[in-house]
């Protein structure tokens, strides 16, 4: 019997597919009321950890809203954006961000992927962790997002 040698590849190695993602932002002050984004109230009931954080589209999520942390609670992604809402280009930022909250498709149709602007994947941004320094240009956009280890 012969045998073979199979060498698969490290999960350090493996890379992520680039999505057209959509960014909005959210938090304390928002035009929308929402509560303070940066407490243990978000759905993955974590408090801030350093950088970034984000509420993901609900089909990315995992799970609706009171159901508890989704699977996708405390995975990194590389978020890219390159224009805003109109197509219009903006200067080219990128950050990573981390999951801990979820974006539901109730009341929220840019939530629903793919949505409006052709977007497969939604993030919204907490404003009270630093959403402004990526989003500087006004607080919506287009781009891409990629998962990376965190």
């Amino acid at each position: 019997m012969k045998l073979s040698t199979i060498i698969l590849p490290s999960m350090a190695t493996i890379v992520m597919a680039q999505m057209k993602a959509t960014f909005t932002e959210y938090g304390s002050g928002d035009a929308n009321g929402s509560p303070n984004c940066a407490t243990t109230v978000n759905a993955c009931g974590n408090p801030t950890q350093s950088g970034i954080t984000a509420a993901l589209s609900q089909q990315q999520f995992g799970v609706g809203p009171n159901e508890g942390a989704g699977p996708a609670c405390g995975t990194c992604w590389e978020l890219t954006v390159t224009s805003d809402l109109s197509g219009n280009s903006v200067s080219q930022n990128t950050a990573k961000v981390t999951v801990n909250n979820l974006c539901p498709i109730d009341g929220n149709p840019i939530c629903n992927v793919p949505n409006q602007y052709g977007a497969e994947i939604h993030f919204d941004l907490c404003i009270d962790t630093g959403a402004s320094s990526f989003l500087t240009f006004g607080g919506a956009g287009i781009g891409t997002a990629q998962q990376v280890s965190c």
